[in-house]
């Protein structure tokens, strides 16, 4: 007899993986659109929630999608479906597809967004640049030392190779020689006290403001900006599987399906490029 989980049961299950608690106090996780009793047979995952996402989901039948971002952060004081936001909550509902988002507890929990940046970079002795109040792994960022001491042009090509980017935004002198690191999925300069503090010489984040860079000028460290995008979009593959292991170890009859189409939102463009 098949046995399809409801949306809560499925966010039960992310959520044993990054509680609800670890978010932050500005952030808003879990189910946003539809029904927690419903059943869903078909489970599609992405970093963000787009027109493309929802087509995909509908297209190929799924009842829930699960993201990294959210779509709702702030209260919607209207409906107006001709805007963005509740467009895309009305194509949903009319489909009768769910929607829950995991965001700042998946960036803190273990195994999470920054674990994964830490792993890419094949960091050890890895602990949180910011720690949980409840748990003494689990927080915001990671620090970590590298296997040897590596120049700042070297980890950039390792970081582009990686994550597939034809360049990042840099402060620091190529040669610098660097063996601990810190890293922080998506936008981490409000994290800059705490990398100050850490030891490292090495941030690496994105959406670095300017002010954060001139003073890792000033100081002779290493800051890169790899992207809001690229640095957390390698968790998606990470929560597909956790998803399908769950699944598997739940009986659930729940087919998982990573949606593979998301594109960077914002690209180098070449002076000269039209278009």
């Amino acid at each position: 007899m098949s046995h399809y989980p409801s949306v809560a049961e499925i966010w039960k299950t992310v959520e044993e993986w990054a509680p609800s608690s670890l978010a932050e106090e500005w952030d808003n996780v879990g189910i946003q659109v539809g029904d927690p009793a419903a059943s869903v047979k078909k489970l599609v995952t992405a970093l963000d929630v787009s027109m493309p996402l929802v087509e995909f989901a509908i297209k190929n039948q799924a009842g829930m999608i699960l993201t990294h971002h959210p779509l709702i952060f702030t209260p919607l004081r209207k409906l107006d479906f001709s805007a963005p936001v509740p467009h895309i909550i009305s194509v949903l509902i009319k489909n009768n597809v769910a929607l829950a988002s995991a965001h700042t507890n998946l960036d803190s929990a273990r195994d999470g967004v920054s674990d994964q940046l830490a792993a890419m970079l094949g960091l050890g002795q890895v602990r949180p640049l910011v720690p949980a109040a409840t748990d003494s792994y689990a927080g915001l960022g990671r620090v970590g030392c590298l296997s040897a001491p590596m120049s700042f042009k070297d980890i950039i090509k390792k970081v582009c190779d990686k994550l597939v980017l034809p360049g990042v935004m840099a402060v620091g002198k190529p040669d610098l020689l660097i063996d601990t690191v810190a890293v922080c999925g998506g936008s981490g300069s409000s994290l800059w006290s705490e990398f100050l503090r850490s030891g490292a010489q090495l941030f690496i984040t994105a959406e670095v403001k300017h002010s954060v860079a001139r003073e890792a000028e000033m100081l002779g460290l290493a800051v890169m900006d790899a992207g809001h995008f690229a640095t957390e979009s390698p968790i998606v593959p990470v929560l597909s599987g956790y998803m399908k292991k769950t699944a598997s170890a739940q009986g659930w009859d729940l087919e998982v399906v990573e949606f593979s189409d998301e594109k960077m939102p914002v690209t180098w463009r070449d002076a000269g490029l039209q278009g």
